[in-house]
């Protein structure tokens, strides 16, 4: 019987492996992951509001609405490959029809990581919560665990992110946008569509120093995807959250802001508003 018994034994062994094409003693397991992940808590700057900061990009050469070249902006757009369609959008928009301008709609990605002063880091079992400044919370599930979005389920400002680790690097995927005039870039007003993919690939230069490594996957502006990169230091907590808290707008008051600065538009004919 006991020969029998260890045959059978033996026999269930191979099968999962078989089928799971791995033995059990490799799985990763919860600390594993806390290992992995530990390293990337806390607050992290990106110092570009300092004098000799980080340049976030170039404009590319792109005026705003009275021909003054645009300068710093949060994605280097001079490079940004668009195609007929995305040259288009820029001719047809202006600020009046930007959201974040003059509705204190918040960011979306990739604009918001752009702009950011700081992010933070947070983490539970299966997700990971990022806080951006101008931005808020976004949640990255983890490893296939969290919710799955049904057809046509789209998230503005987040998009809807899964997240892995590659080696050690910290890997996210966002997709499920909605439509955002200011999506892409908020300084010059690049547009982002449905069907962009952003994927964000953070790893670590050394102790205090960390990369995210950008691409910008969106068929509808794009020709190919575009990648570039972008640093961020470690620095301490800040007041309201690591992402800097968040600075009261009033939607009114930003129209008549934006009506005063800019008493004529690129639609007006030459007339003040």
């Amino acid at each position: 019987m006991r020969a029998v018994s260890r045959t059978v034994k033996t026999g269930v062994v191979v099968a999962l492996w078989l089928l799971t094409g791995t033995p059990a003693v490799n799985a990763q397991t919860p600390d594993d992951e806390y290992d992995k992940i530990y390293p990337f808590l806390g607050n992290w700057d990106s110092q570009i509001s300092m004098p000799d900061g980080q340049d976030r990009g170039n404009c590319g050469g792109r005026t705003d609405e009275f021909g003054v070249k645009l300068v710093n902006c949060s994605m280097p757009v001079g490079q940004l490959p668009l195609n007929a369609r995305g040259e288009a959008w820029l001719k047809y928009m202006d600020i009046f029809q930007s959201p974040s301008t003059t509705e204190c709609v918040g960011l979306s990605l990739p604009s918001a990581l752009g702009s950011a002063g700081n992010i933070s880091f947070s983490a539970s079992p299966g997700r990971v919560v990022i806080n951006v400044q101008q931005f808020g919370e976004r949640t990255v599930w983890m490893n296939g665990i969290g919710p799955t979005p049904r057809n046509g389920e789209l998230f503005h400002h987040t998009g809807y992110s899964v997240g892995r680790f590659d080696g050690n690097d910290l890997v996210f995927e966002t997709t499920h946008f909605t439509f955002d005039p200011d999506g892409m870039d908020d300084h010059v007003h690049m547009a982002n569509s449905p069907q962009m993919k952003f994927t964000e690939r953070y790893q670590f230069i050394d102790d205090d120093t960390l990369r995210v490594i950008i691409t910008i996957d969106d068929p509808i502006f794009l020709t190919r995807p575009f990648t570039y990169s972008r640093l961020f230091m470690r620095a301490p907590a800040r007041g309201g959250g690591g992402g800097g808290g968040w600075t009261y707008c009033d939607p009114e008051a930003s129209r008549r802001e934006v009506e005063y600065n800019y008493p004529e538009s690129k639609y007006s004919g030459g007339q003040a508003r």
